[in-house]
């Protein structure tokens, strides 16, 4: 009972608080926060207290930076800030029946340096497995596609890219559009992100091959030259989307051999090259790989 009465009685006594700094000033990043622990002396019941105390039961306080006042010192930005100009801010975030009576120390220091922005790359991490015939019609689609960081110009200066989370995907048979969180880089002090996460799309197309006869050309580089080429058509297997299946046709390519090589060749056979073709179609094999050629004088 006593045990009861003493618990439910007011006290005063001092409970670290963890500083969330908050809105910095602007063009600043804070690189050190030497009070970020401060002592807030309380006025509350001793259960309330006692939990508080060795529970630590959300002992953190947000801190607006954005009003104080710098001076410059070399390449660093000192600031301080009097704990009874927060009293009023700090209240407002206390539980119900805890009073603020003072905050210990009384001068918070804090040091920044000028940040600096750049847009960088983001970089999906995924593993893609696909289903039989299955594959990615086009290019993994990120929006957006690149992200703003912020922080110490010798630590932005390093970053080309921004990671996503990773992410797997296995028996893919249909388009698929996530968000995955990207990945702030692990740097002191850390660096800041304008996005916090991004949305990829996967378009995913069934496939099939298709078996186009090609004629062979001779590629001499605008020269005026008299040729044979036996064959004079090779066959194109080709992977393409079932979508584009009908739009294939052999005038889409052109199969050619170079004249530089042709002129080298010690067996009057070269290889075949494929220089032009549509975007949604793929070269699996080209059959012959090799022609013959005769140039006529």
């Amino acid at each position: 009972m006593w045990g009861l009465i003493k618990m439910t009685r007011e006290y005063e006594a001092p409970v670290k608080y963890s500083i969330i700094p908050d809105k910095l000033p602007d063009g600043k990043i804070l690189t050190s926060n030497p009070d970020s622990v401060i002592t807030l002396i309380l006025n509350a019941k001793g259960l309330d207290l006692y939990s508080r105390t060795l529970f630590r039961r959300n002992n953190s306080v947000k801190i607006n930076l954005s009003k104080v006042r710098l001076r410059r010192e070399g390449d660093s930005y000192k600031g301080t800030l009097k704990s009874t100009s927060l009293m009023k801010a700090i209240s407002e975030q206390l539980p119900l029946g805890a009073k603020l009576i003072g905050i210990e120390p009384d001068t918070l220091h804090f040091t920044f340096h000028k940040s600096y922005k750049k847009r960088v790359a983001v970089h999906p991490q995924l593993s893609l497995d696909f289903n039989k015939q299955y594959q990615l019609y086009d290019s993994i689609h990120i929006r957006p596609d690149s992200v703003l960081v912020e922080g110490l110009q010798k630590i932005v200066d390093t970053l080309s890219f921004i990671n996503t989370e990773k992410k797997s995907y296995r028996n893919l048979n249909a388009n698929i559009t996530s968000r995955l969180a990207l990945v702030r880089p692990e740097t002191f002090p850390a660096v800041k992100l304008a996005k916090d996460s991004v949305t990829i799309t996967l378009n995913v197309e069934k496939f099939t091959e298709s078996d186009l006869e090609v004629p062979v050309s001779l590629y001499a580089q605008g020269k005026s030259v008299s040729y044979r080429i036996f064959p004079e058509k090779v066959v194109l297997t080709c992977r393409v989307a079932m979508r584009d299946y009908k739009r294939m046709d052999p005038s889409l390519f052109t199969a050619s051999v170079d004249y530089e090589e042709v002129q080298h060749s010690q067996n009057n056979r070269v290889l075949v090259q494929i220089r032009r073709k549509p975007s949604f179609a793929r070269v699996m094999r080209i059959e012959p790989e090799k022609v013959e050629f005769l140039i006529l004088k």
